[in-house]
């Protein structure tokens, strides 16, 4: 039974629909969400498009390592605001920093999730085994299943 899933958001579109999924089957299994974001490190002038394009548009000025958390929150917030118009009364939101696949797997584990949920960026299987997707390398890490959104 699932009782705890955690979802790893990045900004893309593939994970705000991670999101959608995950708080879909956390409504039907009457289970807890948390919603998750992993900064690396130094990832200060490394801004994803998607999170630069956001950045832009709230106004969030300077490349510092205070802007990209505050970024980060927000990125939180909406995709709070989606799980809460899915039927998710709460859900817990953490923005962690290192590695990110091995982040997301050791959060995993230390709250006990029982599925995470992660967007793909539509990489064939051959290009993820070769560039090593942070999906494909959360799947071959974790001790859960994962759900692998597209």
């Amino acid at each position: 039974m699932i009782k705890k899933l955690l979802v790893a958001i990045d900004g893309s579109a593939h994970s705000i629909k991670a999101v959608e999924y995950a708080a879909e089957i956390a409504v039907a299994c009457k289970a807890e969400l948390m919603i998750l974001t992993v900064l690396k490190p130094l990832q200060v002038p490394k801004l994803s498009k998607e999170l630069r394009k956001y950045a832009e548009l709230e106004s969030i000025e300077g490349p510092d390592y205070e802007a990209i958390r505050l970024l980060s929150s927000d990125l939180l917030d909406h995709a709070a605001k989606i799980a809460r118009k899915k039927g998710i009364e709460h859900a817990e939101t953490r923005v962690e920093t290192g590695p990110v696949a091995r982040t997301i797997v050791d959060v995993a584990n230390r709250k006990k999730a029982d599925i995470i949920v992660i967007g793909s960026r539509g990489l064939g299987n051959i290009e993820a085994t070769l560039r090593g997707g942070v999906s494909h390398r959360v799947e071959l890490l974790a001790k859960c299943p994962v759900l692998t959104v597209k």
